[in-house]
């Protein structure tokens, strides 16, 4: 789990993470929080990587799947804007695919701004062409997958345009299933996400990295 500034909120993740994934490995990567977010995780005693300083939310994501060991990974975004409890649907769609994303676009419009619908739906349209899949929500901030899909990989980015660098090497190799996610807007807290720059960073990822694959 990335996670910067949360205090509002991060005991109830990891209570709600503990019941709905028992006997899991919960390791969150705090880019450098100020809001006293890494002394509350010391005190549950969570398996912790600390940048002193924000190194991106990519960042985050990869060394948080690097320390990990265990052969499935879920990623999570620590703000509470999608259910903990979804853990058990999505590691059942795994039988589906190695890739699996939770769609905030299957279950209606999510509860997001018309920009931010508009620009996400873009993404994910560009992605599905260039790529040639069928996703419905490339932003999603929860997927599972399993850890061998990504062998030989190395991750590079470290902004928000991990999410494309991620997708792109998932659609060399399988098809990318999806399940249904609730999503809620977050009560607490405030977005990390510059919805225009980190949008158009992502448009030329894609590009760069599909470029590179047929090179």
């Amino acid at each position: 789990m990335p996670i910067l500034n949360e205090a509002a909120c991060v005991n109830e993740l990891i209570d709600r993470l503990t019941r709905a994934c028992p006997g899991a490995r919960l390791i969150f990567v705090d880019n450098g929080s100020t809001d006293g977010t890494p002394d509350l995780l010391a005190k549950r005693g969570i398996d912790t990587i600390r940048h002193a300083t924000n190194e991106g939310y990519g960042k985050s994501l990869r060394d948080g799947i690097a320390a990990g060991t265990r052969p499935l990974v879920m990623t999570i975004d620590a703000d509470l804007e999608y259910p903990p409890e979804a853990a058990p649907l999505l590691l059942e769609a795994l039988a589906k695919s190695p890739v699996v994303y939770g769609s905030r676009f299957l279950t209606g419009a999510p509860d997001m701004s018309l920009p931010r619908r508009a620009g996400n739906r873009a993404l994910t349209a560009a992605f599905n062409l260039v790529c040639g899949q069928a996703v419905t929500d490339l932003y999603t901030g929860v997927k599972i997958f399993r850890r061998e899909v990504f062998d030989g990989v190395t991750f590079h980015e470290s902004g928000f345009d991990f999410v494309v660098e991620f997708a792109v090497h998932a659609a060399r190799r399988c098809r990318i299933a999806e399940i249904p996610m609730e999503y809620h807007a977050r009560a607490r807290g405030t977005s990390k996400m510059r919805h225009i720059p980190d949008g158009v960073r992502a448009l030329a990822s894609l590009l760069k990295y599909q470029l590179r694959a047929a090179a």
